[in-house]
């Protein structure tokens, strides 16, 4: 294996590894507000305030992976 091949498989798990992380990201934040919401809590505007700028910036992030995996498979045809 070459050294560039070995940096291309790099990205790939790195990009893996960060799609994975920010689907559980997701899954928690959503779990946890769906807890505050059946407890009849209504969570703080500062919480929710919080959880709109992760979203937009895990939103960033994906788009990132998107256009990573999009050159990838452009690189093979």
């Amino acid at each position: 294996m070459t050294d560039e091949e070995r940096a291309e498989i790099t990205r790939i798990i790195d990009a893996h590894e960060q799609t994975v992380a920010v689907c559980r990201a997701c899954a928690e934040t959503t779990r946890d507000l769906a807890w505050e919401v059946k407890r009849g809590a209504m969570p703080p505007p500062d919480a929710l305030t919080q959880t709109i700028t992760e979203a937009e910036r895990v939103l960033a992030d994906l788009g990132q992976v998107e256009i990573a995996i999009a050159r990838m498979r452009a690189a093979l045809w």
